[in-house]
């Protein structure tokens, strides 16, 4: 039992240092200072983190261990896992949110078109082209949908956009089940800030309370620095 004792290094424990953060050879130099040892289990890909950095440990720090215990480790990849885009088409727009939502894509543009199907996903796109079921992608893409819109009833009026910035007018259009067409900016607007700092002040159609329109309708705009 003595011998046991002396073997297991009874009494013997210290808290589990903070690991997340470091690289794995800054852990290499804490695991000779402080009596553990260390793997490397898994790798995840997050945006905000460099590849290589340690995002998770097993047992996690302050936890009570003995001398070399074993920290299991998760490293920040380079690369996004890699996941099969799943059918959305002939799903209604609220179930293909939680197909995307359960692959862990992000669901991007909805795009209206006339239909007999009202709110039936008609097609799947990625940066603007169709995308086939059981294409990979990387974890976080985003996907746009074409969602079915039916004709009969539901008809709209035009909004005034002017004074809104695109993405505000994108927003109400989307409300109304109505699209933006073609965005034209001023000359002055040169950098990405400019553009997101710019307002509408002119549109076409023209904002009309008297005379509705079928949803699906483009609204093209014309934009400028405030």
């Amino acid at each position: 039992m003595i011998m046991l004792s002396f073997y297991t290094n009874k009494g013997e424990n210290f808290p589990t240092p903070d690991l997340k953060g470091l690289s794995i050879g800054q852990v290499e130099n804490l695991s000779g200072k402080n009596n553990f040892r260390f793997v490397v289990q898994d790798s995840v890909f997050r945006k905000d983190v460099q590849p290589g950095i340690i995002v998770l440990q097993n047992p996690e720090a302050g936890h009570k261990i003995k001398p070399n215990r074993l920290i299991h480790l998760t490293l920040a990849s380079t690369f996004p896992e890699q996941v099969e885009v799943p059918k959305l088409t002939d799903v209604s727009m609220r179930q293909a949110r939680v197909l995307l939502d359960s692959k862990g894509f992000a669901l991007g543009n909805i795009e209206f078109k006339p239909s007999e199907f009202d709110d039936l996903v008609l097609e799947q796109k990625y940066k603007g082209h169709s995308i086939e079921p059981g294409t990979k992608l990387g974890n976080g893409e985003t996907i746009d949908l074409v969602v079915g819109k039916n004709l009969k009833g539901g008809a709209t009026l035009i909004p005034d956009l002017s004074g809104y910035t695109l993405a505000i007018a994108r927003e109400i259009l989307k409300n109304k089940s109505l699209l933006i067409g073609s965005a034209v900016y001023d000359p002055l607007v040169r950098s990405k800030e400019d553009s997101l700092n710019s307002v509408i002040w002119k549109q076409l159609p023209l904002p009309d309370s008297t005379n509705f329109v079928k949803p699906g309708v483009s609204i093209d705009i014309w934009l400028q620095l405030k």
